[in-house]
């Protein structure tokens, strides 16, 4: 992948042979409803399906070596549906493809000129394919692809292929209708197909999953124009269809293929709903859908797009995360962001604690509206919720690990079942989205419930002892530290949980009268809140990241065989439990998400304690190390991990990226570098900042949001500036001083926060940060 400055685009100047799924996934075109992974056309659907509707799934058997009580039965996957935007195109009878062309040209044709390129402002895959056919005739193959943010369920794309001699083309729209599947295999979990049409206008295919019983339909319409004088003829052969046109030098003919997915539980209702989608999309035209596209993404650059001078990777690696991320996100109602989005099916399609972590808090600013959605559809599933914390004998609601319709889906318990963080992750991403974006129905419809399910959780998880509230036996972040008592990051969330909780109920009284929320009640979530157990050695001077790890032996990086990573891939986890060796931050997320409960000298003792003991075996590791070091002082390594985050999948780091993209990883470099580097905290009814300035970069620049006010921040070596763009004031505190931006007083200039002098603590053998910052 390469780019040129600006750095709005993502460049593939050839094929990517070494690695086409890897390119499939950094292509990707999705909106959080519809993805469809960056594949080439000619690829057959069977070697690599590349359509994912995000509510249609399969349930497969989960299998134990034993079984045991409240373990789930099934898995819920997400399974591709059929690739109705396709097109194969043959030149004088020889099939176009890219990928087998010039092995023989005499018979497979020649590839003279091929490059794609995904269009970050314009949210469009281009492709161009110059191809001489073995007869001799040459095509240049113009193309373009488009998910539509604004529209929920459709595919586009636009075809015109130009012919440089006399030719005869032939397109087959829409692969041929999928036999069903073997007599043996018609009970086996999957997705079939149940109706198939093809004619010269478009067509529609029903599909439905064998056991979850989900449905999907499509409508498909293909719009053909010609130059004058060209006359193609359609043709139909079996369950199929195919256009036959001759083209003389410099004649053309132009193609646009909309699709329209309806996915769901209801199969009666889809196929009127594609309908409708399909006239909606086909009044809009391919000029209108483009044109809506760039609107949509004009308003996420204003609001969200970061600006670093003096490091074009990153810059263009920075965009792309957050165009993916907003892709992940944006028309997400009903089904939720999910980790991978949907550029694969890696986990399976699932949701986890990643979005409301990681991802919400960057669409919080950038796309608030996709946070709310996201956060209905938790709400929505709360009952579920409901149900699993009573299967587990707890009150309240008890969120799934893992999931696609709110059901857990995690096989593995102890860093599954365990990892009840879960549930004050999706409580207060609510009371968060709340802070930032006012959004009051929101907060009475949505957060009051999930805040009071939680608590209510948390109360019961936990009990009282002399010393203290303690809740035992639970799951942190880290996952190489699992079942453990009083992790500290699971209790200071809970003590945020139930004091939001608290508040949520004095401001909605009639909300929380319909919970049932009594104030006997309410004063024991304080109190369990206010003895809350925070684990520390006194004489390391250190808190723990859970009872007693800090009295657990240390991993030995240095002897033999000890040092492969990831250490579980190489290593048993019974090893790995009672080992000072951390997977991923966990005390040290607690710095970043709990940051009123440290003192700016503990967090600095806590980082260096903690820091050569974290291997970053997750990708949701250095997001959290990004910001803490960046407060702390330590700017050059708080840059080299968001370096490490936004250049994840472009650079393939895990060797995972074929599966889809890193969703809270991506979301994470933008976290880094505004919320780590540059310091931008909500707090109080203002907006505080602390912006330094890592070595690499000469500038630094991007806009802040609050209420209806909106500001520009722009950070330079000789200092800060902050101006006013819209609204009527914005109030900041810059390091410690407050400001007020005002239409009377928009520009405000201070220095520029030093970083600190000291060289930050070492990482463990092997697992510096993966990009020089310097």
């Amino acid at each position: 992948m390469t780019n040129d400055p600006p750095a709005w685009s993502v460049r593939e100047p050839g094929l990517a042979v070494d690695s086409p799924e890897t390119a499939a996934s950094l292509l990707s075109l999705a909106n959080g409803y519809v993805g469809v992974r960056g594949v080439l056309d000619e690829v057959a659907a069977d070697d690599d399906p590349a359509t994912l509707v995000a509510d249609v799934y399969e349930e497969f058997d989960q299998t134990y070596a034993e079984r045991a009580y409240a373990y789930p039965e099934v898995e819920e996957r997400l399974v591709p549906v059929v690739d109705a935007w396709r097109l194969g195109w043959s030149v004088d009878g020889a099939p176009v493809d890219a990928r087998t062309a010039d092995d023989d040209p005499g018979l497979t044709g020649a590839v003279e000129a091929h490059a794609r390129e995904l269009d970050l402002r314009a949210g469009v895959l281009r492709r161009e394919l110059r191809w001489t056919s073995p007869t001799g005739g040459t095509v240049t193959l113009h193309n373009e692809r488009l998910v539509p943010l604004a529209r929920r369920a459709v595919v586009a794309t636009r075809w015109r292929v130009q012919a440089h001699d006399d030719v005869t083309l032939t397109l087959r729209p829409v692969p041929d209708c999928p036999h069903g599947a073997p007599e043996e295999d018609r009970a086996a979990p999957g997705l079939r197909t149940v109706s198939c049409r093809h004619e010269a206008d478009g067509s529609s295919v029903r599909q439905r999953t064998v056991r979850s019983e989900r449905g999907v339909a499509v409508e498909t319409a293909h719009v053909v124009e010609t130059a004058d004088g060209v006359s193609p003829v359609w043709h139909h052969r079996g369950g199929g269809a195919s256009l036959t046109v001759d083209l003389r030098a410099g004649q053309w003919l132009d193609v646009v293929v909309l699709a329209a997915y309806a996915g769901g539980e209801d199969a009666d209702a889809l196929p009127a709903h594609a309908h409708a989608v399909l006239a909606d999309a086909r009044q809009a035209g391919w000029d209108g859908l483009a044109r809506e596209q760039a609107g949509v993404l004009a308003d996420v650059w204003d609001r969200g797009d970061v600006e670093l001078d003096g490091d074009d990777e990153m810059q263009q690696a920075m965009r792309h995360s957050l165009f993916q991320v907003v892709q992940a996100a944006a028309r997400v109602e009903g089904v939720g962001v999910r980790a991978k989005g949907l550029t694969g099916t890696g986990y399976g399609g699932h949701a986890f604690w990643d979005s409301e972590t990681f991802v919400l808090p960057v669409l919080d600013h950038v796309l608030p509206g996709a946070a709310a959605s996201h956060l209905r559809w938790r709400h929505a599933t709360l009952h579920r919720a409901c149900e699993r914390a009573a299967e587990l004998g707890l009150p309240g609601a008890a969120f799934p690990w893992r999931t696609i319709s709110g059901r857990e889906s995690s096989g593995y318990w102890p860093a599954g079942t365990a990892a009840f963080h879960v549930a004050s992750a999706v409580a207060l991403a609510a009371v968060r989205h709340v802070a930032a974006t006012h959004d009051d129905a929101l907060a009475r419809d949505v957060a009051v419930d999930l805040a009071v399910e939680t608590a209510r959780l948390w109360a019961g998880r936990g009990h009282h002892t002399a010393a203290g509230f303690r809740i035992d036996g639970v799951t942190g972040p880290d996952e190489y530290t699992a079942v453990v008592d009083n992790n500290t990051y699971t209790n200071l969330m809970a003590r945020k949980n139930l004091r939001a909780a608290d508040e949520l109920c004095a401001r909605f009284p009639e909300q929380a009268a319909r919970r049932g929320v009594t104030a006997d009640e309410r004063r024991a979530w304080l109190r369990a809140a206010d003895r809350m157990t925070v684990p520390y050695n006194a004489e390391l001077r250190v808190t723990e990241q859970s009872q007693d790890f800090t009295h657990h032996a240390h991993w030995d990086f240095e002897s033999k065989g000890t040092a492969r990573f990831p250490l579980d891939d190489h290593v048993h986890y019974v090893e790995l439990y009672r080992r000072q060796v951390v997977k991923q931050a966990d005390l040290v997320l607690a710095l970043h998400t709990a940051p009123e409960e440290f003192s700016a000298e503990q967090r600095r003792r806590d980082f260096d304690y903690y820091e050569p003991l974290t291997v970053r075996d997750s990708s949701l590791s250095a997001p959290a190390q990004a910001v803490v070091a960046a407060e702390i002082g330590y700017v050059d390594l708080a840059y080299a991990y968001a370096r490490e985050c936004a250049l994840l999948d472009l650079c393939d780091l895990r060797a995972s990226t074929d599966g889809g993209l890193h969703v809270a990883s991506l979301a994470g470099a933008w976290t880094a570098v505004v919320t780590g580097i540059a310091g931008l905290r909500h707090d109080d009814g203002a907006l505080r900042l602390a912006p330094r300035l890592p070595a690499r970069l000469t500038r630094l620049a991007f806009t802040v949001h609050h209420g209806e006010s909106r500001a520009r921040v722009e950070v330079r070596r000789d200092g800060v500036t902050y101006r006013l763009v819209s609204g009527s004031g914005l109030r900041l505190v810059h390091d410690e001083e407050g400001l007020d931006l005002t239409p009377e007083q928009p520009e405000v200039e201070r220095p520029l926060l030093p970083g600190i002098a000291d060289p930050p603590p070492a990482q463990p053998p092997g697992r510096a940060p993966l990009f020089d910052a310097s």
